[in-house]
């Protein structure tokens, strides 16, 4: 692989990252505000609708739009430009009549959906659905100029996008939600704010779209002139679209329909071992916006990183360079694991503070699930990172079959690990945290398997895995005592005192597995140099 290849990948891959990262930091502020605004009642309808949102989304956000990607790099690589504008055109009709056919399945299936998979005869709840359906339409044509931009390895459409969507959700959603809740005059003021938040989301997405359109002009624009080559037939392109496509969605809706599992079966199986609806309903609201909603920041990084590898590796395949698809696959696992380890080690022993540090107001018997919940969930996020990135990796080699039967088994096995340990009156909620663990296990280390297997790759495990664990644990100890030790002399027991232990204990535990990356070596000389801002890091080896 060239050199300027090579720095496209990671400059993508850190592109993709960054923005992510920034939107989780506002997803979670999102949430933060959410909560303070319609309490735990009114989140309670917001986290058991959104999950169907997701699966319905998955139709059409996840397969054709990783297909674009491919295709457009491959057809890039070789400067079959005009073909890559081909697969374009005709990706978008499909995804202009995906975006219509599930906008109309949640809008006018809004009262079976409430009343059936969420057990609920809350008018709140099929309202907050129909103010969601819109949103798929507009988010199906969003997908369609990312895979697209992301094909060229143009990541800044993206980014920019996504930006969009958290900015505009946090302003539209939380102002709705908050002149709703406040002055619409109804017997359930939480399910209206519900509402009104969910109609943010709509709003979002709808000018997500007028924010990546100019991009997509634009680099469509500087690439189309230089194309010689004949564009492909419409049969074909539908064909490479479908092929590629449906394992990926198969495989992407296997978790979210266990989430809608999840939405609907914790808070019956938790009533039904013993629990008041009421508790059963807060435990449930505590998991998902107190301990997903955290754990999603650094996963959200993962995701970029497997965005950015589809692309870059397919560009390879299609050079029939099989020594850059080791490279790539190989480097895109380690960085992985270096991204996903610290995270977790971090949430797990930082868990009270941090939660205190978002949430603040919170109620105590809370508070204290959510830091007991996290002291396990966080290690979530190893597997999602490592299963994610190693999906990226697969499908951009063409494997994309592979992921999907590893993460139905892991699938399956969360579903089977809820009803076995949610119905525990001893393990009750904790049991979704199993659940999760054990499917993004299962599917992470299949995944691995996998890729190193089909692109013969070797990992070096020393550096890949001991390494990164052994940087992550001495990062996590200092994180620790650094809290603790400021709470010797300031009183934790306060928000602000708190609040600034634990950001002193982040920042220190950022320096510290910073220096031990850099004395460890875990990055080679090569791959440092790839990385923003690496070569900075470089003299350091000296």
């Amino acid at each position: 692989m060239e050199r300027n290849q090579k720095q496209s990948f990671i400059k993508g891959a850190a592109i993709l990252a960054a923005a992510s990262l920034i939107c989780k930091v506002l997803g979670v502020l999102f949430r933060v505000f959410a909560i303070r605004i319609l309490g735990e009642e009114g989140m309670f309808f917001y986290e058991k609708v959104y999950p169907t949102y997701s699966w319905l989304l998955i139709i059409s956000s996840s397969g054709i739009p990783i297909a674009i990607s491919r295709m457009v790099a491959a057809r890039v690589a070789r400067g079959a430009y005009d073909e890559a504008d081909t697969v374009f055109k005709k990706a978008f009709r499909m995804l202009l009549v995906l975006g219509l056919v599930t906008t109309a399945v949640m809008l006018l299936g809004a009262q079976p959906i409430a009343k059936y998979l969420l057990d609920s005869d809350d008018p709140g709840m099929r309202r907050s659905l129909m103010s969601l359906a819109p949103a798929l339409f507009f988010t199906s044509i969003l997908c369609a100029y990312r895979g697209y931009l992301q094909g060229l390895q143009r990541m800044n459409g993206t980014g920019l996008s996504q930006l969009a969507e958290q900015v505009f959700k946090m302003l539209f959603g939380l102002s709705l939600a908050y002149v709703l809740y406040r002055y619409y005059d109804t017997p359930n003021p939480a399910a209206a704010g519900s509402v009104g938040i969910l109609l943010g989301v709509t709003i979002s997405e709808a000018l997500a779209v007028a924010v990546i359109y100019p991009i997509y002009r634009k680099e469509r624009k500087a690439l189309l002139p230089t194309g010689s080559v004949e564009a492909a037939t419409e049969q074909h392109v539908v064909r490479d679209l479908l092929v590629i496509a449906l394992p990926i969605t198969l495989g992407a809706s296997i978790l979210p329909i266990a989430n809608v599992l999840d939405s609907a079966m914790i808070t019956r199986l938790l009533i039904r071992t013993g629990f008041p609806a009421p508790d059963a309903e807060r435990m449930y609201v505590v998991l998902c916006t107190y301990v997903r909603s955290i754990i999603n920041l650094p996963a959200g990084i993962s995701t970029s990183l497997s965005m950015a590898v589809v692309p870059a590796i397919a560009a390879a395949m299609a050079r029939k360079d099989a020594a850059d698809v080791k490279r790539l696959s190989a480097t895109s696992i380690k960085l992985a694991m270096a991204i996903g380890l610290p995270c977790a080690v971090g949430l797990s022993v930082l868990a009270r503070p941090a939660i205190f540090l978002l949430y603040g107001s919170i109620r105590p018997e809370s508070l204290d699930l959510a830091e007991s919940l996290m002291h396990i969930a966080a290690f979530t996020v190893v597997f999602i990172s490592l299963s994610q990135t190693a999906t990226g990796a697969l499908q951009g080699v063409g494997r994309q079959r592979l992921p999907v039967y590893f993460l139905l088994i892991g699938g399956v096995t969360k579903v089977v690990v809820n009803i076995v340990c949610v119905s525990n009156p001893r393990i009750n909620i904790y049991g979704a945290v199993f659940s999760n663990l054990s499917c993004y296990g299962i599917a992470a280390l299949l995944d691995t398997i996998a890729l190193v297997v089909v692109t013969k790759s070797r990992l070096n495990v020393l550096d890949t895995f001991l390494k990164p664990i052994f940087a992550a644990a001495v990062m996590g100890g200092f994180a620790y005592f650094t809290y603790r030790g400021i709470g010797l002399i300031l009183d934790c027991s306060r928000y602000l005192y708190s609040a600034l232990a634990c950001v002193a204990a982040i920042v220190a535990a950022i320096l510290v597995y910073l220096v031990l990356m850099l004395a460890l070596r875990i990055f080679s000389r090569e791959e440092l140099a790839l990385i923003p801002g690496g070569r900075k890091l470089m003299r350091f080896y000296k």
